[in-house]
């Protein structure tokens, strides 16, 4: 191995945040193997992540761009265990990545993403790795750093703190005054009462001064009124700091969301986002409580602490080794507590979006007979559910368990201490009961500081996952929100490529040149899977072409901020959505203006002025999933009247009519046609009856351009578009018969 380069004695690991995030994780973790670290971000993009994760050709290749020499290959055990450089990234149990660090005749010691550091029993390890049973052989990528490597810039990744919390706590600052005198009074109370305690014993017991017992405890009493006023007074500015600052955070969470461009979402669990919404709750917790509970103890250990070492400082000294022991012995389960964690955040995550899918598709599980299936599914979530938190609950027992143990030592061997001083005569026995007294309520405050370790570990890992958010590349960050033309402009795209993902997936636009002129009607057809849509949402920039480029009046559209182009477009999606929110609010969405007469002139063109207007509240009736039920047809209508309210420069309708009766499709499309007049107009659609007007149509085959005319021209040419209409005709002849 080449001296430049750094080797950690001990592997790093990096839990995997979203489930997909296996493969760029192990790229980090044997990066930072090698003295170098990036963000994860940076492995992200490197690996092209989707959905579904990444292949191990795209692992190869992001590796090569990082300087590694590499080699992907299908080979046998004894292969692997005598050849192989280590570290290397396998491919586990034919869904995972994971990064094997050692191995022996005995154990395998792998770094998994979403289960730590693991030694696993060999025959465990061939049988996870093993892809194929018979000829025992299981996918690997070889890496080694040449020098290229180490001529990479790494940029150190961040670590989510506590302090991070600072920016939103800075506006309740004046807060802070009333909560530090609460705390100093409690703290005063605790100062106060091993004294009176010792007075009682020394001074009116032993006096038999009844006059004195009264006034003490009273005074006593007077004490802790005192301080139950203002620990309620603490309690309720700390909820209004944590609560504030939960609803200031969640909504710099969902500004940031609302920034990111759609591939964002496209590539990720929306209950991964969900989660760390919830994660949220979380940080509330620990402003709320914890935090301040975390203070208090400190100062009441600053406090009684030092009482105890102004009785004898072998006392104090036999209570700071058993706090240190108690503590080093809590911080040595961190590491498993964070992969827990992570576990039940995965788990979680899946449940929620299990459910989310049975909730909002029980209409297909009802048709399919998949009831059983998806209550398995589920029921295999809460079994995995029910074990983390087993794991967690016998993690804490042991660590709590070994805790009490050692903290009761240490209370015996004050308490013999304490005796033996009574009986040397170096303290009265009311100073041995106030020493006993602070060691017990000393025991709270270690006890609290612990907890705060505990928790505050989690905390991080909540700021940790929403940071990973805060960090993405905001859509077009680097490009000024410029107001564009609100005239017209040719559309021309050139020689444009377009994969979704991996790099070893087809191509779905492959090498298209296309004019779409200004003020024109363009309709795209073709097959299913040709790439019409994925042409349209590549015009509406929610994905950036790997090749190619595509302009507007002249202007590449990597130049053009995305808000600022959206705010020209209409358009009509075939998976569009309905907002559950009132008729009218559905119309005017994105709009900054507006007007009842125009959405209502917009509903008539779409012939649904009459149905909304006899609703039950009429346009302020509520529809979408949690409201008035409507029919495909009318949500299609809806969206189309969405987008004629908003009189844009630029149409696109993928498949917009594709559910609408006969009568209803021939009287908006005629309405439509006069509504497109001076407008650049995209139409996606099967229907001839659709695209049969347009001034130009485009056929599409495989993510090629075929055909290109009018209709008249493209059926007197007999080619794609010709067998396209008479394959439709002939359709619509059996449909009638």
């Amino acid at each position: 191995m080449s001296p430049e380069f750094l080797l950690r004695k001990k592997f790093p690991f990096y839990a995997q945040p979203d489930a997909m995030d296996c493969g760029p994780v192990c790229l980090k973790m044997i990066a930072a193997y090698y003295g170098k670290s990036w963000p994860l971000s940076f492995f992200r993009n490197l690996c092209n992540i989707g959905r579904q994760g990444t292949t191990l050709s795209d692992l190869t290749e992001a590796a090569k761009q990082l300087g590694f020499r590499t080699l992907a290959a299908e080979m046998p055990y004894d292969k692997l265990i005598s050849h192989a450089p280590l570290p290397c990234i396998l491919h586990w149990e034919r869904e995972h990545y994971v990064v094997l660090y050692r191995i022996n005749t005995r154990y395998a010691y792998i770094s998994d993403p979403a289960n730590g550091r693991v030694k696993i029993p060999l025959p465990d390890f061939i049988r996870s790795w093993q892809t194929d049973e018979h000829t025992g052989t299981g996918r690997a990528l070889l890496l080694q750093p040449a020098p290229a490597f180490g001529g990479m810039n790494d940029k150190p990744e961040t670590e989510a703190s506590l302090w991070s919390l600072w920016p939103y706590l800075k506006a309740h600052r004046k807060i802070f005054l009333p909560i530090v005198v609460s705390m100093l009074f409690a703290s005063a109370f605790s100062l106060v009462i091993p004294f009176l305690t010792q007075l009682i014993v020394d001074r009116g017991i032993k006096n038999e001064n009844t006059g004195l017992l009264w006034l003490i405890c009273l005074g006593q009493l007077a004490l802790f009124s005192g301080r139950t006023v203002m620990d309620f007074i603490r309690a309720r500015l700390l909820f209004r700091i944590g609560a504030r600052t939960s609803i200031v955070m969640l909504k710099a969470f969902l500004a940031k969301l609302m920034t990111l461009p759609f591939s964002f979402f496209d590539n990720r669990q929306a209950s991964d986002n969900m989660q760390r919404v919830n994660d949220n709750q979380r940080i509330e917790d620990f402003l709320t409580n914890s935090l301040i509970g975390f203070m208090l103890s400190g100062l009441t250990l600053l406090v009684l602490g030092s009482v105890l070492l102004y009785y004898d400082w072998r006392i104090f000294l036999i209570f700071i080794t058993g706090a240190v022991l108690s503590t080093a012995w809590s911080q040595s389960f961190r590491h498993r507590r964070k992969i827990i964690d992570q576990k039940k955040f995965k788990v979680l995550s899946a449940n929620q979006q299990l459910l989310l899918e049975i909730f909002y598709a029980m209409q297909e599980i009802k048709l399919t007979g998949s009831e059983s299936e998806k209550q398995q599914h589920w029921e295999q979530l809460q079994d995995r559910s029910y074990g983390l938190k087993l794991e967690a609950l016998q993690l804490d027992q042991l660590m709590q368990g070994v805790g009490l143990f050692i903290n009761e030592i240490k209370n015996v061997f004050i308490t013999y201490a304490a005796a033996m001083l009574v009986i040397q005569d170096q303290i009265t026995l009311g100073g041995m009961l106030s020493v006993t007294y602070i060691s017990g309520q000393l025991n709270t405050p270690v006890t609290q500081l612990i907890e705060f370790a505990r928790v505050s570990q989690n905390t991080r890992f909540s700021l940790r996952r929403m940071e990973e958010v805060h960090n993405e590349t905001g859509e077009d960050a680097d490009i000024s929100e410029a107001p564009l033309p609100v005239v017209p402009q040719d559309i021309d795209v050139r020689k444009l490529c377009f994969r979704y993902g991996q790099e070893a997936a087809p191509l779905v636009l492959r090498d298209l040149d296309l004019h779409i002129p200004a003020g024109k009607v363009t309709a795209i057809v073709g097959m299913s899977g040709s790439g019409k849509t994925t042409l349209v949402k590549l015009l509406l920039k929610f994905y950036q072409a790997q090749q190619g480029s595509v302009t507007v009046g002249g202007k590449e559209m990597t130049t053009i901020h995305a808000r600022s182009w959206r705010a020209l477009c209409g358009v009509v999606m075939q998976d569009g959505y309905v907002f559950t929110d009132t008729i009218a609010n559905n119309i005017y969405a994105g709009a900054e203006c507006k007007d009842p007469e125009r959405m209502q002139e917009a509903a008539r063109l779409v012939n649904m002025h009459d149905f909304f207007r006899f609703m039950p509240f009429g346009y302020e009736t509520i529809v979408g999933k949690e409201g008035y039920g409507l029919s495909q047809g009318q949500k299609q209508r809806l969206l189309i009247a969405r987008m004629i309210y908003r009189d844009p420069s630029y149409i696109f309708m993928d498949e917009a009519t594709n559910s609408l009766d006969a009568h209803n499709e021939l009287s908006i499309v005629n309405n439509l046609n006069r509504f497109f007049r001076g407008k650049t107009v995209v139409i996606v659609a099967h229907r001839l009856s659709t695209v049969k007007n347009a001034d130009q149509i485009v056929v599409l085959h495989q993510g090629q351009l075929v055909e290109k005319g009018t209709h008249t021209q493209l059926l007197a040419a007999r080619g794609s578009y010709y067998n396209l209409v008479k394959n439709q005709l002939e359709l619509e002849k059996i449909n009638q018969v």
